[in-house]
């Protein structure tokens, strides 16, 4: 989940949360009459009409297009959506493929990997766990290590790398995230993925930061917590998170199996790379299943968030004790700062440091998902995709969502134009080589507002637009910067997003 802070005009107090507390056991409703499934289905097709990227342009018309058109320009075959209202599923909708060679169709049984949104619901495993024994959240994490050890590090003995600091990415440990591994290539342990030795192909996880001090985002955390918790209980995730989360939440299509199990594969999400071709040799399997192993269906993992949901305010407390449900919604980041983090979830809290609601984004190699509820509403959204590209769908879709049904945190952004002229425009224009992380060329040429960008085969004809201090945007929200020689006063290299850095050819 992205960070907001507040995009939501105000929030229930303390109190009113309390009274929603108090509210009626939920009981068995009525069949939904023609009208209201015809209601659903509008509000479902809603999503189908008027998507538009993130960035808008003062004083310009808006440029909207369909559902299909989008899936076409991000080359996602496949998207999955469930929408939640008052705490009820309140519809479903899909659209596309789930395998574009055999072109079956997705539907809302449909499986995907949940990439990170596996964190949030191996966090509630290991909280449901400890509902039931004895497992120390703030000790040390090499007290419950029995299998491995946390090397020593600058902090030892002085501040924990705790399992809450584990799950709140506040314990200091390195490795952002995993890649998982092609079919065919061998599959590491956790002991060795945590080493980083072979056949490991990510670093070793380390703590170089003092514990507590910070939230930096860390799967390698994850993973560390996963170890610990199978060694306490002397049981496999896969088989702990049937028994404590799927099964008693009805989450009948969702599992951490690596690969996929049986009964999930009949009707699962082939993954397609940016550039819309499969991945080769269909899903990865990852090792790391807490941090990134869990296949699911967007009606499963709603059901799994208003389930904590309902726990915190204390209307159902049947699997998870309102005790629990509100140590997980709890922020343990320093401040109140964005991004905020409990324990599994990342928070959207106002300024007063009131929860509107929780969630979490997820990326497996060519699945893209985000899930998000409103904690006072009980309205929320799972949505999930088969495309490398599918977080700049996504986020046309949380949009919409937004503009349309008043739901979630996302909004379009409106920019100025910033006037500059053809000669100045010229001095940008040309052809940058960049070496990392591929060897590509960036080749840029003029257009009257900025300019249009070329890297073959990852973009094609994006369009930028000048914002003045040789920095371009595009619509869909990424960004450039230009460097230039001090004493020359050239341009000499090109800074995109995530630090991509291309010198200058010609």
């Amino acid at each position: 989940m992205k960070p907001a802070k507040t995009l939501i005009a105000s929030t229930l107090s303390i109190c009113l949360v309390s009274l929603l507390g108090c509210a009626k056991p939920e009981t068995q409703t009525a069949p939904p009459s023609p009208a209201q499934e015809k209601e659903k289905t509008q509000e479902a097709n809603l999503l189908k009409t008027r998507l538009s990227e993130r960035i808008r342009i003062e004083g310009q018309e808006v440029d909207y297009h369909s559902l299909e058109q989008r899936q076409a320009h991000y080359k996602v075959p496949g998207v999955s959506v469930a929408f939640m209202r008052n705490g009820q599923l309140a519809w479903t909708m899909e659209s596309g493929v789930k395998d574009v060679t055999n072109k079956l169709a997705v539907d809302e049984n449909t499986v995907f990997q949940a990439g990170s949104i596996s964190k949030p619901a191996f966090a509630a495993v290991l909280m449901k766990y400890r509902q039931d024994n004895p497992i120390d959240l703030d000790t040390d994490v090499n007290n419950l290590l029995t299998s491995w050890q946390l090397p020593e590090h600058e902090w030892t003995g002085q501040e924990a790398v705790s399992l809450r600091r584990l799950l709140s990415h506040t314990a200091g440990t390195t490795v952002h995230g995993f890649p998982g591994y092609a079919a065919g290539e061998p599959v590491p342990t956790l002991q060795q993925v945590l080493e980083g030795t072979a056949p490991a192909n990510t670093s070793a996880v380390v703590v170089d930061i003092k514990p507590g001090t910070q939230m930096r985002y860390s799967g390698g955390g994850t993973t560390l917590a996963q170890l610990a918790l199978q060694d306490v209980a002397n049981e496999p995730l896969p088989t702990m998170s049937q028994r404590l989360l799927f099964k008693p939440l009805g989450m009948t299509r969702s599992g951490y199996e690596q690969p996929i199990s049986t009964n999930l594969s009949n009707n699962m999400a082939t993954p397609y790379d940016g550039d819309g071709s499969p991945i080769e040799g269909g899903a990865h399997t990852y090792a790391t299943l807490a941090a990134a192993g869990m296949w699911s269906t967007p009606s499963d993992m709603l059901k799994f968030a208003n389930s904590v949901r309902s726990a915190y305010l204390g209307q159902k407390t049947d699997w998870i004790s309102q005790a629990t449900a509100q140590e997980m919604l709890t922020n343990n980041t320093p401040s109140i700062a964005p991004p905020n983090v409990g324990i599994g979830f990342f928070i959207n809290m106002d300024d007063n440091g009131e929860i509107l609601g929780f969630g979490h984004g997820g990326a497996d190699a060519g699945f893209m998902s985000q899930l998000y509820i409103e904690l006072n509403t009980g309205n929320g959204y799972a949505i999930m995709t088969n495309g490398n590209n599918g977080r700049q769908l996504i986020t046309e879709l949380e949009i919409r969502l937004k503009e349309a049904l008043n739901v979630g945190y996302s909004e379009a952004e409106v920019r100025k134009l910033v006037p500059i002229s053809q000669k100045e425009l010229s001095k940008y224009i040309g052809t940058y080589a960049v070496t990392k992380p591929v060897t590509v060329d960036v080749v840029l040429d003029k257009t009257a507002t900025g300019f249009v960008l070329n890297v073959l085969s990852y973009v094609e004809n994006e369009e930028y637009f000048y914002e003045g201090e040789a920095k371009f945007f595009a619509k869909n929200g990424s960004s450039i910067l230009f460097e230039m020689d001090e004493e020359s006063g050239l341009v000499e290299t090109v800074v995109m997003d995530g630090n991509i850095r291309g010198e200058r050819k010609e």
